[in-house]
């Protein structure tokens, strides 16, 4: 464990970031399974804005969220 002051809450703050990142990434793949499972023009649109949201951030590499969408919209069509 950290003791130094600023050590404590820069580990606080990667915490809270874990599971902000976490939950992005969980409902990222969410919306992705959703379009799998019933592939519509609706939940094509939410798997995408979930997926540029998640590579906005930096949760996702910027070429595997192009992939990602090219694959979905393959599905789709």
């Amino acid at each position: 464990m950290a003791n130094i002051k600023s050590a404590i809450k820069r580990a606080e703050l990667n915490v809270a970031a874990n599971e902000r990142n976490s939950q992005q990434k969980s409902a990222m793949r969410t919306a992705i399974k959703k379009f799998e499972k019933a592939p519509s023009e609706d939940t094509y649109k939410a798997a995408s804005s979930a997926i540029d949201k998640a590579a906005s951030k930096g949760l996702i590499h910027a070429n595997k969220a192009s992939r990602d969408k090219s694959r979905l919209a393959a599905k789709l069509g």
